[in-house]
């Protein structure tokens, strides 16, 4: 990550005086001009300057307000303390040449790739993924890159009102639908790649779910290879390759906003961005003043696969379950559901808890980077990078078992609360007094809640604290194979060091890109034929340039173009070598 110049001397953050000065208009010099003033900004603050882009002609859309109801509404002020986290550059602006380097999870390519070694990967097979739409849920595509042009047959079908959720109103460019994003994906790809993306014929699911399950292709049926299909994630128990999603290049939603000073937030496009701004946030604020609770907020019950969050479930009720069971201390240490938290907000918390669905969870790098220590429940499922990470180095792994969740969970997170407190007792952990507004309002609420307040004793946080600081306890036990309870023989601040470290040296856009190109040439090596537009593709594949991924983009709101043009200019004049292609066609 690169820093900002336009930073004091000494410091990478504004001073508390300096961040109210950026945000805060200046002193008016008579009473009369105060109240003209305060008069405009009253105007100012009650009128959304960007009305125009979220609700057409300034009606008040249902289906957009519907949409974003079930979205958590961002604090107003929860970046307006930062200066500017954008500032001189867009996502995919590199300070070296990547050409000669390789992908650092080339290895994980190959293994995935280990399916097709012997037999190669022949057209009859993809053609065989490209038939799965009718087994697999959510929508594909047919890419073929011929020449460094980009080709995409839709097979399941394009809305002609415009990518989903279009219908739900403007203003959501970045939700858009993870179909336009992966095309963006591959574009990309080729722009830093020229020349080094071969030629190749492939399918991708863009769904929740992992789709080619391991198991339909054992035994007797392993005679047969299995259809080679990319999607977002893979899995234990599938054969799906992993291919980056589409919150590398979009957004989180609602759920990472910053504009400076702008009460009503603007979203933060690509994943460079989003790094940026959630290590600005937090690079400061220490992990011993942050909340001492394990945090969740997500999904707990999706209507279409009841079964699909019932993990989910069982970690939520754990507090009520404490509860009832009259260890109202012990439920004190899980912090769920209430109240509403943004993704941009959840390392206020010293633990993020991760859970999958059935299906991996798009956030768990924005979970790391901004410095929190994760716990994650065992997974089953990873995203392209996620298997470079060792439990107990990067993350706290802990059992799935839905009987043992809530005695885990609570177990380990008094156990990491004791060791902070011990390591401050003992001067090796140091307090930096930084918080954030938000984290500074919740210690002080928590304070005033007598059960809450045991959760911060001993603990190490010392933010707001009276008195002296705590004596140094006993050391703390490690468990068989000097491990702690934790699963790991390091402390929670070196796991939780060592996460954000990982995500920050290999998780940045260009490892994204260097996996896809490595990726695309290893499957490319792989495959059995010479490609070319097939007969059955002939009229219905569209060689995109980034003119026509704009135009799709802004149907049939215009704004959702200008907002990606803004984050990727280059796409205004990426033309892919369509015009070329057309020609030979």
């Amino acid at each position: 990550m690169t820093t900002s110049s336009r930073l004091p001397a000494g410091s990478r953050t504004a001073p508390a005086s300096l961040r109210r000065r950026l945000c805060a208009p200046p002193m008016p010099a008579n009473l009369v001009g105060g109240a003209l003033l305060m008069l405009f900004i009253f105007k100012v603050v009650t009128t959304n300057p960007f009305a125009s882009l979220t609700t057409p002609e300034g009606r008040d859309d249902p289906l957009e307000r519907a949409w974003r109801s079930t979205f958590v509404d961002v604090s107003k002020r929860s970046h307006a303390y930062l200066r500017g986290a954008l500032w001189d550059r867009h996502p995919g602006s590199y300070t070296r040449n990547l050409f000669a380097e390789q992908s650092r999870y080339l290895d994980l390519i190959r293994h995935d790739l280990q399916p097709w070694k012997d037999t190669g990967i022949t057209q009859d097979m993809v053609e065989a993924a490209s038939m799965l739409y009718d087994k697999c849920d959510g929508d594909m595509i047919r890419v073929q890159i011929i020449n460094g042009s980009l080709w995409v047959h839709h097979i399941t079908e394009r809305l002609e009102g415009g990518w989903y959720p279009a219908s739900l109103g403007p203003g959501n460019a970045a939700a858009k639908g993870r179909v336009p994003y992966a095309i963006l994906a591959f574009m990309d790809t080729l722009r830093t790649f020229p020349g080094q993306v071969p030629d190749v014929d492939l399918v991708l699911h863009t769904a929740d779910f992992p789709c080619v399950s391991r198991s339909s292709w054992a035994g007797a049926a392993a005679r047969v290879p299995p259809p080679p299909l990319l999607s977002f994630q893979g899995g234990r128990h599938h054969l799906d390759l992993p291919f980056p999603d589409a919150t590398y290049w979009g957004h989180e939603h609602q759920y990472l906003q910053a504009r400076r000073c702008d009460p009503w937030g603007a979203p933060v496009q690509g994943w460079a961005n989003q790094a940026e701004l959630l290590v600005r946030k937090y690079e400061n604020v220490s992990l011993l003043d942050r909340i001492p609770q394990a945090q969740w907020r997500g999904r707990t019950k999706d209507e279409r696969y009841p079964g699909r969050d019932h993990l989910r479930r069982v970690f939520v009720g754990c507090v009520d379950e404490l509860k009832a069971a009259g260890r109202g201390e012990d439920a004190a240490l899980l912090n769920v559901l209430s109240p509403a938290l943004a993704l941009q907000d959840s390392c206020d918390y010293r633990y993020n808890v991760y859970i999958e669905s059935r299906a991996y969870a798009s956030n768990l790098k924005q979970k790391v980077v901004c410095g929190s220590l994760l716990v994650a429940l065992r997974t089953k499922f990873w995203e392209f990078f996620s298997r470079g990470m060792r439990p107990g180095g990067e993350f706290v792994e802990l059992s799935s078992d839905p009987n043992a969740v809530c005695e885990q969970v609570v177990a380990v997170t008094r156990d990491m609360n004791a060791a902070f407190g011990a390591a401050y007792a003992s001067g090796q952990l140091t307090s930096s007094g930084e918080t954030t507004p938000l984290l500074a309002r919740q210690l002080k609420k928590m304070r005033r809640d007598k059960r809450l307040a045991s959760v911060l004793e001993g603990s190490g946080v010392t933010v707001g604290a009276r008195g002296p600081a705590p004596e140094v306890g006993p050391p703390l036990a490690s468990g068989s194979g000097g491990n702690f309870s934790w699963g790991s023989s390091l402390m929670p601040w070196e796991i939780a060091a060592n996460g954000q470290r990982f995500i920050l040296e290999h998780v940045r856009m260009q490892d994204v890109l260097l996996y896809i190109r490595d990726l695309l040439r290893a499957y490319s090596a792989l495959q059995r034929f010479q490609v070319a537009p097939s007969a059955n593709l002939e009229g219905r594949s569209v060689c995109y340039s980034g003119r026509l991924l704009l135009e799709q983009f802004g149907t049939p709101h215009a704004g959702d173009a200008k907002t990606v043009e803004a984050a990727y200019p280059w796409l205004r004049t990426f033309g892919a070598g369509c015009t070329e292609v057309e020609g030979d066609r």
